[in-house]
């Protein structure tokens, strides 16, 4: 590979020679390691509006590829389970719920990683990067430990939430099962985050597409009784799945060993600080995702109670439209990353570029989904029910939908950038008051009382985005971080501010 073509792979500053020299800077197109990283090169100039997008898309395409691979670990563990009957696949449903429940906030939490490493690798200083991503395996695993206690037994919390009986038995096994790996699991969020950060967003990918590759193997032995194991049904499912995320796990620790032994420097901040900054940072965002969590699980209980048309028709659409709000979620980490390196550098327009860079993609590509959910909205309901009621009321949620994917672009990439600006307080608020405001209540009210269905809860989905959109742009354009920012204080000092 020749010299230019291995600069081009470079995507992480250098140090600079001497103090007060402006940070290297170095396109992130392609995984790096930390040696890479401190490599010296030419000072990059202000990067022009195509090379803002073509870094961004590089880099959102495999978080976007990965989230699709996570999702697909539930539909393998979903489909497998089938054949032990209806009430092993619904067991296995309530299970997955209460899972990602539990992993809300510790996903949440670990953006806090992500934040920080973009910054050290932006301002020059990749190894302290590698201490944050070792404070949030210690994290990960604490918090995983604590998920695993909980995932004992909760037949006992299931039979008081008044669960169907014949589910309670497939629900708490699955569980118990697959929360041996919940350390692993949180572990690894910690590591993903770290090499997102980087940016290097593809070995994260390919380690996720690997490991669906050997969890519907695995599990499928295990469920049904394959190649000597024993037939341990949906326990077998979830053992699968455990072993998988160790798999993974063990893989991003070779990763985080190699780039590790090649820092040329030694980390400037201790172990307890780096731990500390990642609370910081994370801990408002995995309460904010516990928040909307707990608001949509709220939202769909209420649709429960209106009619089993409804709630069919809302699972329809919400599984369509993942088709676009993924995508608008990589776009947004992505951003995160690119803002952090660039106020790291003290570039405040170029995190602007940034910014703006990631609306047009955002809006673009979930406005063409849009379009394709307006015209095509009865095609893709009929394609998931043969029930003509259900399949006209996800037809109509999927209007809705293309009339809010504009809104939910901005809202998702703004949220993402505020996160890069450290302003995650705020933001978090914001996101939490809005959610609770608008989506249980529009439930409830148009929902239930005035007969609307789920087409009245969705019309909560449009307050919500318009608000929250409106209220990100204004934190984006004149919040206290920026002014902050602009008196030349540094970012944690502005987010203290704030």
């Amino acid at each position: 590979m020749s010299l230019l073509r291995r600069k081009k792979r470079w995507v992480a500053p250098g140090e600079a020679t001497s103090a007060g020299e402006r940070p290297q800077v170095f396109p992130l197109t392609s995984p790096i390691s930390i040696s890479q990283a401190t490599h010296p090169t030419r000072l990059r100039s202000k990067p022009a509006a195509p090379t803002i997008a073509r870094e961004l898309v590089a880099l959102a395409w495999p978080i976007a590829a990965a989230m699709f691979g996570e999702t697909a670990l539930g539909l393998v563990d979903t489909k497998l389970v089938g054949g032990l009957g209806p009430s092993a696949l619904g067991g296995v449903g309530i299970a997955a719920t209460l899972m990602y429940l539990n992993y809300a906030t510790v996903f949440g939490l670990m953006r806090g990683v992500k934040v920080r490493t973009a910054y050290a690798s932006g301002s020059g200083s990749p190894q302290d990067g590698l201490r944050h991503a070792q404070a949030g395996v210690l994290i990960g695993a604490f918090a995983g430990l604590v998920v695993w206690c909980i995932g004992r037994d909760v037949g006992w919390a299931l039979g008081a939430l008044g669960i169907d009986r014949a589910l309670i038995p497939y629900a708490r096994d699955f569980l118990s099962a697959v929360t041996w790996g919940a350390p692993a699991t949180c572990a690894l969020a910690a590591l993903i985050n770290h090499r997102q950060g980087l940016g290097d967003s593809r070995s994260p990918m390919v380690v996720g597409v690997a490991g669906n590759v050997i969890n519907a193997g695995l599990s499928y032995c295990l469920i049904y009784g394959r190649l000597g194991l024993p037939a341990l049904g949906v326990r077998g499912g979830g053992l699968g799945t455990a072993t998988t995320e160790w798999l993974e796990l063990g893989a991003m620790l070779v990763l985080l060993a190699r780039d590790t032994a090649r820092a040329r420097a030694m980390p400037k901040i201790g172990l307890y600080t780096a731990l500390r900054q990642v609370a910081e940072l994370g801990l408002p965002t995995g309460l904010q995702f516990l928040a909307e969590m707990l608001a949509f699980s709220t939202f769909t209980a209420i649709l429960g109670t209106i009619g089993g048309a409804e709630i069919a028709a809302h699972q329809i659409a919400l599984a369509t439209i993942r088709t676009s709000f993924l995508p608008g979620i990589a776009v947004s980490e992505a951003a995160c990353v690119l803002v952090g390196r660039s106020l790291a550098q003290k570039r405040l327009e170029e995190a602007d570029s940034v910014t703006r860079t990631a609306l047009v993609v955002a809006v673009a590509f979930m406005a063409g989904c849009g379009v394709l959910f307006a015209v095509f909205g009865g095609l893709l309901a009929s394609a998931f029910t043969a029930d003509t009621q259900v399949a006209l009321i996800a037809r109509r949620l999927l209007w809705v939908a293309a009339g809010f994917q504009i809104l939910d672009a901005v809202n998702i990439v703004l949220r993402g950038c505020l996160r890069g600006a450290k302003d995650v307080r705020v933001a978090a608020f914001i996101g939490i008051g809005v959610v609770w405001t608008c989506v249980p209540s529009a439930a409830y009210l148009l929902g239930k009382l005035a007969g609307w269905g789920a087409l009245g809860g969705w019309c909560g989905f449009v307050v919500e985005t318009l608000l929250a959109s409106i209220l990100f742009w204004r934190r984006w354009h004149k919040g206290a971080w920026r002014r902050a920012f602009e008196r030349g204080k540094p970012a944690d000092d502005a987010m203290a501010a704030a």
